[in-house]
């Protein structure tokens, strides 16, 4: 990997663009708050991108960072994706979406995350494989917007890197880039200048820690001291320990829900405002409440977390709801409501708490 140690962070090429590209705003951000509006996307002249946008544009580009890695020829591992994910994330919080095209950067980030995750992709596959996927997609929205009825849909937004899907004949994964064409040696080059931008970007900081094995020790932990219950116990296992038996099915579902509850995560900007053991505790506590579990002797899910206040608990959990439910289905719509009511219970009771010992202060 070709990186610099110069102070001056490189600058790829701007990408053709109908509209001068002004300088990238840099906006240092809160370690203790986040605010979506002071993001540079949201910023940038003259064309500023609402929250929602931004949100939208994180959230479909790490769907594709995922999905690019998990494609047969690259096998990235799950952590490896993970660590790409919050690369784009930390990069879009110094640069804007309006300058730098999402779909390079998420190729960087892929091609960074191989070799920090100690299983590197060559550059060559990295591109294929990217710029395959993007093609497909591009010819599955045409196709479906011709379906529609409509007009042959304008490709003036379309990466300037990935082509257009009238330049081929063939769909899918039977689309293959010219190794040999322009438009590859300019893609090439603009992933790895910009990987050097990313490097930059982050502070080469390079260790990531990321919910799934924070995930993994609070289970364990809560599990070893007996702390766990169903609400309603399933009916037990003929022929086996029902107790025994009980217990890992109870250990399994908290944590396969928690790690979905966690990937979900990796499609919002929280890595970006909580840390990746607060994020883990909420996924535990979502994962309870999805699955029905619950702390023994009437306690709360506040008790038996670690490290993690109600506010940072009801943040991080709405966040992940509101990313999931529509997608999940969850039955979900009571399972949605009825988090959603303890969430607010919390914060309820926790506000009642501080009134409680603002009154005790006062009479002391």
């Amino acid at each position: 990997m070709s990186t610099s140690t110069s102070s001056q962070t490189p600058r790829p090429p701007a990408a053709p663009s109908s509209t001068a590209s002004s300088s990238i705003p840099r906006v240092p951000l809160s370690t203790s708050t986040f605010d979506e509006n002071h993001l540079p996307s949201c910023l940038h002249t003259p064309n500023p991108m609402t929250p929602a946008l931004e949100r939208q544009s994180r959230r479909r580009t790490c769907r594709f960072i995922e999905e690019a890695g998990q494609r047969t020829s690259l096998r990235l591992p799950r952590v490896a994706c993970a660590t790409a994910t919050v690369f784009f994330h930390r990069f879009y919080a110094k640069h804007s979406f309006q300058e730098h095209d999402r779909f390079e950067v998420a190729m960087a980030c892929l091609l960074l995350a191989g070799k920090t995750e100690e299983s590197p992709k060559k550059l060559d596959l990295v591109i294929r494989e990217c710029w395959k996927l993007r093609r497909r997609a591009m010819q599955q929205q045409q196709q479906q917007r011709l379906s529609q009825g409509g007009d042959s849909p304008s490709m003036a937004g379309a990466s300037p890197g990935m082509g257009s899907p009238s330049s081929t004949s063939n769909a899918g994964d039977n689309v293959q880039i010219d190794p040999k064409s322009e438009e590859y040696v300019r893609l090439k080059e603009r992933v790895l200048l910009l990987e050097r931008v990313i490097l930059h970007t982050i502070g080469f900081e390079l260790s990531i820690d990321h919910p799934y094995k924070f995930i993994v020790d609070c289970i364990q932990n809560l599990n070893k001291k007996r702390l766990l219950e169903y609400a309603q116990p399933p009916p037990p296992t003929p022929g086996s320990d029902s107790r025994s038996a009980q217990n890992a099915q109870l250990v399994g579902s908290l944590a396969q829900y928690a790690m979905n509850f966690a990937n979900d995560s990796m499609l919002t900007s929280l890595c970006l405002q909580f840390t990746a053991r607060e994020i883990a505790m909420a996924c535990v506590y979502l994962s309870g409440k999805y699955s029905s579990i619950r702390p023994v002797g009437g306690r709360s899910w506040v008790e038996l977390l670690d490290d993690i206040t109600v506010e940072d608990l009801t943040c991080i959990s709405v966040q992940i709801l509101e990313l999931c439910q529509p997608r999940k289905g969850m039955d979900s719509e009571i399972a949605f409501k009825a988090m959603r009511r303890d969430l607010d219970a919390l914060a309820k009771e926790r506000e009642g708490g501080e009134v409680s010992d603002a009154k005790r202060q006062k009479t002391k």
